[in-house]
């Protein structure tokens, strides 16, 4: 079985179907059965990041469709933690760091606060 490496762009194009040939053949890639794609957590970051910043899609549906892709068996990725992060996203909107125990975070940003297992500080 070989071991594939997933980039962001190919993502974007199956999740848009902004071009329906390419999907096409992003999508016979990502479900194959005779090959494993590893997709990356800064690939991860790097879609929700298009999705949200340039495409302006609803903070929702960009969850439903990395969940979706973390759910398939022939992706690898760090599916505990990048799972983790979709729920505190979900939850709150502000960048989750859910696997840091009782984490210290420098921030203005006060939606950290709401946060019960994060401590806030200001600089």
């Amino acid at each position: 079985m070989s071991k594939n490496i997933i980039d962001t762009n190919l993502i974007i194009r199956f999740l848009l179907n902004d071009d329906a040939q390419k999907a096409s053949k992003v999508e016979k890639i990502l479900f194959s059965k005779d090959q494993l794609n590893v997709l990356p957590d800064l690939v991860v970051g790097e879609i929700i990041w298009v999705l949200s910043s340039f495409y302006k899609l609803p903070k929702l549906r960009i969850i439903e469709n990395i969940r979706s892709l973390l759910n398939a068996k022939s992706i690898s990725s760090n599916k505990v933690l990048l799972n983790k992060t979709l729920l505190v996203w979900e939850k709150h909107n502000i960048a989750a760091v859910a696997q840091l125990k009782n984490p210290t975070v420098y921030s203005y940003d006060n939606d950290f606060s709401k946060i019960k297992s994060i401590k806030r500080k200001e600089p």
